[in-house]
């Protein structure tokens, strides 16, 4: 999950700001309904079910959520990083944050 958002993350950063706010800015203006975000939630919801599978994930929180918290986290610090309020690199700033929510489920749980 991680390479995922590190992938993510480094397009972004190649993109640049400028145009990554375009991007947002034209897809969300553009769009009749909701983000069409249900694959990636989908996605991210199995390996959240894998990892409880597996004893990794130690959380009786629906998987769901922990997809949704987990978008909500890359957004949050992609909107951050848009707008400059972050003084280190995008793909920094996410994993350290992605890790550490990841890391509270596996050793924390609920």
């Amino acid at each position: 999950m991680v390479q995922l958002f590190h992938e993510l993350t480094a397009m972004h950063e190649q993109l640049g700001k400028e145009v990554t706010k375009s991007m947002v800015h034209i897809y969300t203006t553009k769009q009749k309904q909701s983000l069409p975000l249900t694959s990636f939630i989908d996605m991210l919801t199995q390996l959240f079910e894998e990892g409880k599978r597996c004893g990794d994930i130690r959380t009786g929180r629906p998987s769901a959520a922990l997809a949704l918290i987990t978008i909500q986290l890359y957004f949050g610090a992609l909107k951050l990083w848009m707008f400059s309020h972050l003084h280190e690199p995008l793909s920094t700033f996410t994993i350290d944050t992605i890790t550490m929510f990841i890391d509270y489920m596996q050793k924390e749980g609920d």
